[in-house]
């Protein structure tokens, strides 16, 4: 575990395992390396494990600025490059789905293979206009508590585990502040080219060359890449899945970790 220092800021680093293969685990919004508890050690058996956190996350420094998708896409290419990987296994869930994807198009060397987990791309252009209403005006001297209440992305699902998550996110997003957690949300959708809108995902999707895993919760991004994929005969596997929430790799981690390890052994580097 260390701090890798890349692009004017600190990023919080660590490291598991050997192997021939590497596996890369990028975090969503308002989260950090820690949502990887159930991951790490079933994926670190035969393969070198790298997670970190992104900008502004967990224990990596916050700034002033920098916290646009396409921004941390860049923080997480120059923390491959300072570490020498290349040709990995990028597993991305939700704002780090983007995150993933943005890597595989603009780097295509440092990834093998794209897993992606709920990604927060694919939203129509009018959900745009819904992200500046949720979150007014930052300065304001609620928008520490209006962050927290926005960061509960599973608000309808009641159960002794999404409880104890929910605390859990309401912490995170009340410690990183409305100066990190508002820059971020507004990255993934609000602006021309933000990769988090349809025109730009589905920019994204036409060229991206790595085989893809997609596995949903969430039923309408789920149908438009379905769909767009079809149309474009990509080597893109997209599943939804019932039963559980946006945190589907926690929800059920002994289903997830079974369908990507074989995801992992599919697409390996050959000797």
């Amino acid at each position: 575990m260390s701090w890798v220092r890349v692009r004017g800021f600190d990023c919080f680093v660590a490291e598991f395992g050997s192997g021939d293969s590497s596996i890369v685990l990028i975090h969503g919004w308002c989260s950090d390396s820690t949502d990887w508890v159930d991951q790490i050690s079933a994926f670190a058996g035969d393969a070198r494990v790298v997670t970190l956190d992104l900008r502004g996350h967990g224990h990596s420094e916050r700034t002033a600025s920098g916290y646009g998708s396409v921004e941390l896409a860049e923080d997480v290419i120059a923390v491959l490059d300072h570490l020498g990987l290349s040709d990995s296994h990028l597993v991305g869930h939700s704002l780090g789905g983007i995150i993933a994807n943005l890597i595989a198009v603009r780097r295509p060397d440092l990834a093998r293979s794209v897993l992606l987990i709920d990604p927060a791309y694919g939203q129509p252009e009018e959900w745009a206009g819904q992200v500046g209403a949720i979150i007014g005006d930052p300065a304001s001297a609620d928008s520490a508590e209006r962050a927290a209440v926005a960061a509960d992305l599973e608000p309808e699902v009641h159960n002794s585990v999404t409880a104890a998550r929910r605390i859990r996110r309401r912490l995170q997003a009340l410690a990183l502040g409305p100066e990190v957690v508002w820059p971020t949300y507004a990255g993934m959708w609000c602006g021309e080219d933000a990769p988090g809108l349809r025109p730009q995902t589905a920019l994204a999707i036409r060229e991206r060359r790595q085989p893809a895993l997609c596995i949903y919760a969430y039923e309408p991004t789920y149908t438009w890449e379905s769909n767009l994929v079809d149309k474009l005969g990509l080597d893109t596997r997209v599943e939804l899945w019932t039963g559980v929430t946006h945190f589907l790799h926690q929800d059920d981690p002994e289903r997830f970790n079974k369908v990507a390890s074989a995801w992992f052994d599919t697409n390996r580097l050959q000797p």
